[in-house]
């Protein structure tokens, strides 16, 4: 109950300020009297609600009074903002009449209806016995006059007290696993709520030597709520960067075998806590065919959860020591001040530190708190505040949070406790966040001098300084965009303090709405999608409504327009609408009658065209059209959307701006502008945008033909442009000079600020002057695509802060010499800070004669320059990966590397090795010539190797006597592809950790060298070997107890009849039978004892005549056929005449 009043009142107060301030804009509508008393009466309940934010236990009645004042606030708020609208209507702002809305005799009718409901209200505080506040004036607290501007994210790399646990735990995953059972090595963090669990695994999960040492990373939040479906879902999309098509386990279970088959890989578990042992075997089964030595991190605060998770080690997280706890304060209390300078202070501060026992969150939050508080009262009253000192329950710590919230401004307290709207575990961007507050509003009652955008980012920062927010680590991995997350128990103070106000429909258990909520987020799905939406239909007064999809393709519930047409004539007062991913295909157009929406998402739906009704959503501040495909063109009145702010057209097809967009001039996000054919003229409407910020594609560029247009977009004066994209399409004769282009571009030179830019498909002679290192300082990455270069490379080796350079498909460039250094001298080497150099399909490259510098370069990628015949960087200190790919004329030596880590050498036959780095973990050789004379130097004394392919060798066996393989243990894959030869150069079976192989197109292998295979191999695939498969039976596979999956594929007509028995180990769970042309029978005796087996894929075998007669094994989950003609109609789903034979699999496709 009193969560529920500090957020009434902490609206109730943020929303005076602002009705207070509109009332003087509403003259011509209301009686002036009518104003006096509606200011007069909102003062009067305003002076009250300090009073009863004292009281420690409201009464009912006190409760349901606030509610009544909250009701009424908010209709008001929306009369004001369809007066707003009607009055931009007339005064022309609007021209056209806006449908719907009532005439000013209306409007008059219902404010005085208001205002006696709201005097009656006013009248009620005396009776209630609220008295107005009073302030001593000689204990006036100096605060900080607002939050601090600067950027308060905090800085996961700076830690106090926790090295020597980081060490400990970073040795552990570095280590080789001594876990002779099993292969899972689970190191448990276990400790308190707030004592920095998930702060110290991610300082891990950011470690450098993690990074380099771990293929795969992948780390999930575990909510209280997770399942096993839930859990796997979410670790393949953390592992894939993408979101699985699928909901069945054992689809779900097969994908993530096969993603991490072979892999070394390290996945986060956060915050465990469930207790069901069935279920986290059942999760980590798919992991046991990684790498052994792979690892898994879980925190949690039980330790019955990790010892039921069968942890390898427990690490026992205690409290800070005294000084450590005193730094960690101290960086949040006095952030931008020195503590000398306050002695008073510290001596208070030291106190408080020693309440807190040494947990991390109560020094965080108590020193954010006590950050914009200077007075000696208001620390001696926290000091003496006794709920949260000692923390040892939820309890303490939800008080403690709790005690944080309270001490917001009331501005910031309503965008928190907005932010219960999300489910638990839900991932958002910084920006998205911001335009949701600014459409409900939440970010206008604040001071006039800062963008709404600014004093969100404000707001958004205070909330991750005092851990409010915390940053989610795979998503910012996936897309370099950073996203973030509430913690489960700050997720439940939201929801707490937002009351009735925030509602989330997750589950088929649909109850009614209270007719107060104002926010819903609802999971709609196609069994009861219509039962949940009659339900949100009767909430007229709602303001935001974010619908997510459940399911994939068809089977998600469709968005249809009469649909549409119930929400939008019932919901007319809605803010905030999202249909992101949603099944939608057309936009109703009745979303007219929305005429307060200010936020709309229409992301990756299947949308082909938007009506022009909406174009009179006079208060729209941001269209989301991300990913949609279809959308081609943009509504012609859509200029007529003066209030837009943010318009992403990232993914859509438009094919030309709308006319006038530079109307548009609150616009600061605009991802794609588009200039059309026959519309060259159009981009100087840019030109009218001075408020863009961000990233911009400016694509059509071809058509641009004067450079008077080009100036006009004044590109060089948008000083918060971060990213450019200038895209050119088809050329077409033009008529005029053949240097227009060059003026163009020339004309578009953007802003000294810009960070990454990339031009495409440029055909000119020369690129424009302002691409030198003078003119982009803060340049990071540029892009190169395409470019018909027919001279030489721009000067680019000064630019001081560039990092990536990738230059692709510009045929016209001949050589790169000294120019593509600039002017430079002895201080100053060339392409000082550049981290990445890539060079791809560069036909008519001949020389590279600029090869000095490059003191960082890590990455190095040379691919399809067939006619480079010269040179290479002879010295590359930095370089960690190199790359040379079908250099064929290529004649140069590697570069010295002393700690390269991957190399990649395919059909370059000149290239050759002098010495290299021992440090090498990956190696691909692909030619003959190349593999006879590096293969044996990069193995030669190389102990860190994990993973080899050789592909494409034609020749003489291979014999290297002088290499000792026993010092092989590191190599954990090993492909072998196109080996012309009877044998294999070396013996599988000393490669004692190997755990997949992988042999294709090898048409002249007849054994496995030595007729043995590793003792720890997991998978074994084998494809296009011919007289490999006739020697099957003596690879002596079944005593091979480590084997998981087994593929074979066979073109060549060998089998006929697979698998002999006894042929494969009983521990395969994984068989796969692809493309066996002459195959007839699946031997039933052959898989009679592979108990283990779980999935059975076969695949393009035109011959296969049934499945065996006695039904296959119980222990399949999954089966799948695709492309076998003769049984497909056999086997179909209750229809086929054998189906009963295999009806008992879970999981059954057939194509």
């Amino acid at each position: 109950m009193a969560a529920e009043f500090v957020v009434n009142r902490a609206f109730l107060s943020s929303v005076f300020q602002e009705i207070q301030a509109r009332l003087a804009n509403v003259i011509n509508y209301l009686d002036e009297e009518v104003v006096k008393k509606l200011e007069i009466t909102l003062s009067s309940i305003n002076d009250v609600l300090d009073d009863a934010e004292t009281k420690e236990n409201l009464s009912p009645s006190i409760k349901n009074w606030l509610d009544e004042i909250k009701h009424e606030v908010y209709e008001l708020e929306k009369l004001l903002d369809l007066i707003d609208t009607n009055e931009q209507r007339r005064k022309g702002t609007i021209r056209h009449f806006v449908s719907g809305f009532i005439n000013r005799f209306e409007y008059r009718i219902v404010i005085k209806e208001l205002l006696h409901r709201l005097e009656f209200l006013a009248e009620q505080k005396d009776i209630l016995g609220l008295q107005e506040a009073t302030r001593d004036i000689h204990d006036t607290p100096i605060r900080n006059p607002s939050i601090p501007s600067s950027s308060l994210v905090d800085d996961a790399s700076v830690i106090f007290g926790r090295e020597h646990e980081k060490e400990e735990i970073v040795d552990f995953l570095l280590a080789d696993s001594d876990n002779t059972d099993k292969q899972v090595s689970i190191i448990s963090i276990v400790g308190l709520i707030g004592i920095g669990k998930t702060t110290l695994a991610q300082l891990v999960y950011n470690d450098h030597r993690i990074m380099e040492q771990f293929e795969m990373k992948a780390w999930v939040h575990v909510s209280q709520s997770s399942n096993l479906i839930c859990l796997t879902r979410s670790i393949l999309e953390s592992f894939n960067s993408s979101t699985p098509d699928t909901k069945k386990l054992v689809i779900l279970q097969y994908q993530l075998q096969q993603r991490v088959m072979g892999k070394r890989y390290l996945l986060f578990l956060d915050d465990v806590c469930n207790k069901d042992g069935n279920m986290w075997e059942d999760l980590l089964l798919p992991f046991s065919l990684g790498s052994s030595r792979s690892k898994v991190i879980v925190t949690t605060r039980d330790n019955e959860v990790a010892s039921i998770m069968g942890s390898t080690r427990l690490l026992h997280l205690k409290q800070l020591e005294d000084s450590d706890s005193w730094s960690l304060f101290v960086n949040y209390a006095f952030r931008g001040r020195n503590v000398i300078e306050y002695p008073n202070l510290e001596s208070i501060g030291k106190k408080i530190v020693e309440k807190t026992g040494g947990l991390p969150l109560a020094l965080k939050t108590l020193g954010s708190i006590l950050r914009t508080k200077s007075s000696e009262s208001e620390w001696v009253k926290i000091l003496e505040t006794d709920l949260w000192c000692l923390p040892n329950s939820d309890n303490n710590i939800n008080s403690l949070l709790r005690s944080s919230y309270l001490n917001l401004p009331s501005n910031l307290k309503c965008c928190f406790a907005y932010c219960s709207i999300f489910p638990n575990g839900y991932e958002f961007e910084k920006s998205e966040l911001i335009k949701l507050w600014m459409a409900e509003g939440l970010l206008k009652c604040w001071g006039r001098d800062k963008s709404e955008e600014e004093l969100g980012n404000e707001f958004f920062n205070h909330l991750v300084s005092i851990s409010f927010f915390r940053q989610s680590v795979i998503m910012s991995l996936w897309n370099g965009k950073y996203y973030f997350t509430l913690h489960d128990h700050v997720n439940d103070l939201a929801k707490s303090v937002s009351g009735e106000s925030c509602l989330r429909i997750e589950d088929d258990n649909v109850q009614d709405i209270h007719e107060r909520t104002r926010h819903i987020w609802c999971c709609l799905d196609s069994k009861d999608g219509h039962r949940k939406l009659e339900r949100i239909h009767k909430t007229k007064g709602l303001h935001s409504l974010m619908v997510a999809a459940q399911g994939y393709g068809d089977q998600r519930f469709k968005i249809s327009t009469n649909v549409q047409q119930k929400l939008f004539s019932r919901l007319k007062y809605l803010r905030m609408l999202s249909f992101s991913g949603c099944n939608l295909l057309e936009l109703a157009g009745e979303i007219g009658n929305l005429k307060l929406l200010c936020y709309l998402d229409l992301s990756y739906t299947e949308i082909a065209s938007l009506p022009n009704s909406i174009c009179v959503l006079y208060n729209l501040q941001t269209l989301l059209l991300q990913d949609c495909f279809k959308l081609t063109e943009l509504p012609p009145d859509f200029c007529k959307l003066i209030s837009l702010h943010h318009l992403n057209l990232e993914g859509t097809h438009i094919k030309m701006m709308p006319t006038k967009i530079g109307g548009l001039n609150n616009l600061q996000m605009l991802t794609d502008f588009v200039v059309g054919e026959q519309h060259g003229s159009d981009i100087n409407q840019l030109g009218k945008l001075n408020q863009l910020r961000g990233k911009l594609r400016i694509s059509g560029l071809e058509n641009v033909i004067d450079r008077a247009d080009a100036v006009a977009a004044n590109l060089k004066d948008k000083e918060q442009l971060e990213e450019l994209s200038m895209s050119y399409g088809q050329w077409r004769e033009i008529g005029y000079s053949t240097k227009v282009h060059v003026y163009v571009l020339e004309a578009l030179q953007p802003n000294r600020n810009l960070i990454k830019l990339t031009i495409k498909d440029y055909r000119e002679s020369s690129f424009p002057n302002w691409l030198g290192d003078h003119h982009l300082p803060n340049l990071v990455s540029l892009e190169l695509i395409g470019c018909k270069l027919r001279s030489q490379m721009p000067p680019l080796g000064q630019f001081p802060s560039l990092k990536k350079l990738s230059i692709s498909g510009c045929d016209g460039v001949e050589i790169i010499g000294t120019e593509f250094c600039g002017y430079y001298h002895s201080s100053n080497v060339p392409f000082r800070s550049l981290e990445t150099l890539r060079f791809e399909h560069m036909s008519e490259w001949k020389e590279w004669l600029c090869l000095e510098g490059f003191p960082l370069l890590q990455e190095l990628c040379i691919k399809l320059c067939p006619k480079l015949k010269s040179a290479l960087p002879q010295h590359l200190p930095s370089l960690q990966k190199l790359e040379i790919i079908d250099c064929d004329e290529l004649q140069a030596s590697i570069p010295t590397a002393d700690n390269i880590s991957e190399l990649e050498l395919k059909r370059c036959d000149n290239i050759w090795i002098n010495e290299f780095s021992s440090t090498l973990k990956r190696v691909i050789l692909c030619g003959t010539q190349v593999i006879r004379s590096s293969l044996e130097k990069i193995l030669f004394n190389n102990a860190f190797l994990v993973d080899l392919e050789v592909e494409e060798f034609f020749g003489p066996n291979l014999e290297w006597t002088s290499l000792d393989f026993n010092s092989f243990n590191s190599l954990r894959t090993l492909t072998i592809t196109g080996w012309h030869s009877s044998s294999l150069p070396f013996a599988l079976h000393l490669f004692t950790n190997l755990n997949s192989l992988v042999l294709y197109d090898c048409p002249l292998l007849e054994s496995f060298f030595g007729r043995q295979l590793p003792s720890n191999l997991s998978s074994l695939r084998i494809e296009r070997c011919p007289k490999l498969m006739r020697s099957r039976e003596d690879w002596g596979l079944s005593q091979l107890n480590s084997l998981k999956q087994f593929s074979v594929s066979d073109d060549f007509e060998i089998l006929e009849s697979f698998p002999e028995e006894c042929l494969l180990p009983s521990s395969i769970n994984s068989l796969e039978l692809i493309n066996c042309s002459n195959l007839r029978i699946i031997n039933y005796k052959g898989l009679l004892h592979l108990t283990s087996l779980e999935s059975l894929s076969i695949e393009d075998c035109p011959c296969l005549e049934s499945l065996p007669e006695e039904g296959l094994l119980r222990s399949l989950s999954t089966l799948s056929i695709r492309d076998c003609p003769l049984i497909k109609q056999q086997y179909q789903k209750e229809q086929g005449e054998r189906w009963h034979t295999i009806s008992h699999i879970p999981d059954v496709t057939i194509s």
